[in-house]
């Protein structure tokens, strides 16, 4: 049996799933690459684990920012290795199927699948993130019927209504998970002068944050160095703090599906209204926001079981279903 593979690359977390053994990678998209050398060091949590506990000439990059991808070489060196932990070489050619935001220009499609042949793919099918996921959660994507869906990534966030194999109505946003994050460090530094690292952001923001701004008292103290000397503190932060910062990436979180729903055609509208909208993602797992989604626009919305996982499960079922599911990639890498 040939080897294919299912590549998920988003601005946080990376994917990968073969055909012969499933979800074989799910780790951090960062690469950890010696400068005085060209190598790739390691990635994922490998290349974590390098941040500031190495020589100055070993370097840790983020290659992609807000769903898209800015730095095609470390992007091309990240899907290399990925490729010779999957078992792929130049010579085994696989076809290849990965996820792209469905607010991504032709140029960004392009560099992705070119940084995917130059490792080593003999075929590249681009498929767009909302679809992929609607696949992944068994919805009848090929029927005349809406299916709504809502992909809440770390550096993008889309929304999408799918009818008869395409995208009918979208919403979209270059804001995400990453941008909860900042807000929050932004605001910890105006009001209590100091930072934090991003582990502990992302857990004040898991732990204190709720998209419907709920407090309940919530306090967590945390470790922080101040501003001014660098000096390590411990600071108290408060649930009102995190859900002041976010307050507004989640607002245009929710326009964004507010948009995706307002233009759709009269009959798939009904289809939501009697079907319900999916959550996606990992942006999707902070506390109510499918409560919040649902109270802003009248329809019933469900969190998915592992929202983080959904994507590259649904590109893992087009691999199996390549010639049928066809006329969903054409046109994407144009």
């Amino acid at each position: 049996m040939a080897l294919d593979v299912a590549l998920d690359i988003g601005t946080s977390s990376t994917r990968l799933a073969t055909n012969q053994r499933g979800v074989i990678f799910n780790e951090p998209t960062l690469v950890g690459i010696d400068t005085s050398t060209g190598e790739v060091v390691d990635i994922g949590y490998g290349a974590t684990d390098l941040v500031g506990r190495t020589s100055r000439h070993v370097v840790v990059f983020r290659p992609l920012e807000k769903g898209a991808t800015v730095d095609f070489d470390v992007t091309a060196r990240l899907i290399t290795t990925l490729f010779e932990r999957a078992g792929v070489s130049k010579l085994s050619r696989a076809r290849v199927v990965m996820s792209v935001p469905s607010l991504a220009t032709a140029i960004e499609r392009r560099a992705l699948r070119q940084a995917a042949v130059q490792a080593g793919a003999r075929e590249v099918s681009l498929i767009e993130a909302p679809i992929a996921a609607a696949i992944g959660l068994g919805l009848p994507i090929q029927d005349p019927i809406g299916s709504a869906v809502a992909v809440l990534g770390a550096g993008a966030s889309e929304a999408a209504l799918i009818s008869l194999g395409g995208i009918v109505t979208s919403g979209a946003r270059r804001l995400g998970g990453n941008d909860l994050d900042n807000a929050i460090a932004t605001l910890l530094r105006m009001r209590q002068g100091v930072v934090v690292a991003p582990a502990t952001l992302e857990m004040l923001k898991m732990t204190l944050g709720s998209a419907l701004g709920s407090t309940n008292g919530g306090v967590e103290k945390v470790p922080a160095r101040t501003v001014e000397r660098g000096e390590p503190v411990e600071v108290e932060v408060s649930a009102e703090l995190v859900n002041q910062a976010m307050s507004e990436v989640v607002a245009q979180t929710v326009r964004l599906i507010q948009e995706c729903l307002a233009d759709a055609p009269p009959d798939l509208s009904q289809d939501v209204s009697a079907r319900g909208l999916t959550l996606v993602g990992g942006h999707a797992l902070v506390n109510d926001f499918a409560e919040l989604i649902a109270a802003s626009t009248g329809v019933q919305v469900v969190l998915a079981p592992h929202p983080d996982v959904v994507v590259i499960q649904g590109l893992l079922a087009c691999l199996e279903e390549m010639s049928a599911l066809h006329a969903l990639f054409r046109g994407l890498d144009d």
